[in-house]
């Protein structure tokens, strides 16, 4: 997005008087704030970048080009990460800085600067997650938020410059949940909470994120990690520790799972990806979803159909819904997570899409044109 102050704040420090202009603000209102969307919600950000400035349900967001952003990443496009604290000390020296940030702030510019596009080097499985095709990429939508979702980690592992520090590793402790993600995206139209936390959960799959565990916890970690709710401590997992773009495998999503951010991956499938014990240990909170009875059943009933379908869409949801006494809702969805399996080769299509991709109806003649079969894919 074409900022009209980006070359300067990107030259701040041969600006000084020139950015100490558009950043001048009220020290007393600014004093507390110890996160960078608290700060930009306060000072006057949109003449800081060059940027049309409005507020969305109390919340500031920057308009250029007709593209409307959250406050964080507009700010930090014109900025260079690994000048962000000595910026902060310069221009808001009323603000304390915690020990970790400009560790915190090295990690961040790595990532977001391996960040996959068409044209650059980094794997072909990261492009195979992130990049579309093309315009006409059935699945450039997802692929666009999961990108997004993974800038957003970054930007909200940054965001907190003020504090203690989360986890032992300096730098890579993050505070996650959909909202904290949601007000970092770059793109924030059309991101559902349903979406981010699936995106979220491919990518802790991935290892580009990963749940804190409790001897990598400092104690403010610790503090976080757990709530006192009506007398009851519960355990809220919302404390994460940010992986090098490079150390992560994308692999085990682009192998293993179609990308469909409407899906949600049960605890079944991730205990086939990562085994029983990482799936236990890092994703604790996931409990529903098809287990593994029923992915192993349909593995054995996938068994050497080939082209042949093995049922009407109808018909399995009925046989589940008996079998498992399961709401109909309840068995489309796990349907759609067995779907969701790559090694299950399942797929629904409607008659008429398995006649012109070769499949043979022969006991499915009768069924009508549009009604869905569920089919082992060639």
């Amino acid at each position: 997005m074409g900022y009209k102050n980006k070359e300067l704040l990107a030259n701040w420090a041969n600006n000084i008087d020139k950015v100490a202009e558009l950043t001048k603000h009220s020290t007393t209102r600014t004093a507390k704030k110890s996160r960078l969307n608290e700060l930009l919600n306060t000072v006057s950000t949109g003449k800081i970048v060059g940027a049309s400035e409005h507020k969305i349900n109390g919340k500031k967001m920057l308009s250029i080009h007709k593209l409307t952003t959250n406050a964080v990443p507009a700010f930090l496009e014109c900025l260079s990460l690994e000048q962000l604290p000595a910026f902060l000390k310069a221009f808001y020296p009323e603000l304390s800085i915690r020990n970790d940030y400009q560790q915190a702030c090295a990690i961040v510019e790595s990532n977001l600067k391996q960040l996959p596009t068409k044209r650059s080097k980094c794997p072909r499985e990261a492009k195979d997650l992130f990049v579309p095709m093309s315009k006409s990429d059935l699945l450039r939508s997802d692929k666009l938020l999961l990108l997004d979702c993974w800038r957003a980690i970054n930007y909200a592992t940054v965001n907190q410059f003020a504090g203690s520090t989360l986890v032992k590793g300096a730098g890579r402790g993050v505070y996650l949940t959909c909202d904290v993600v949601k007000s970092m995206l770059k793109y924030p139209q059309g991101a559902t909470r349903n979406k981010i936390y699936n995106a979220l959960q491919l990518l802790r799959i991935a290892g580009f994120i990963r749940l804190a565990q409790d001897n990598e916890l400092t104690p403010a970690g610790l503090k976080l990690q757990t709530v006192n709710k009506n007398g009851v401590t519960v355990r809220k997992n919302n404390v994460f520790i940010l992986n090098d773009f490079d150390k992560a495998d994308p692999k085990l999503i682009t192998d293993n799972i179609r990308l469909d951010l409407t899906t949600r991956v049960s605890k079944a499938i991730i205990e086939k990806i990562l085994g029983r014990e990482n799936a236990n240990r890092y994703f604790p909170s996931i409990k529903s979803g098809v287990d593994k009875s029923v992915v192993d059943k349909f593995k054995k009933a996938i068994e050497d159909k080939g082209l042949i379908p093995i049922s009407t869409l109808s018909d399995v949801v009925n046989n589940m819904k008996s079998d498992l006494g399961i709401s109909g809702e309840q068995a489309r969805l796990y349907i759609d997570q067995l779907c969701q399996y790559k090694p299950l080769h399942l797929a629904k299509l409607k008659k008429t899409d398995a006649v012109a991709h070769g499949y043979d109806l022969k006991g499915f003649e009768n069924i009508h044109s549009s009604e869905k079969l569920l089919l082992v894919e060639k």
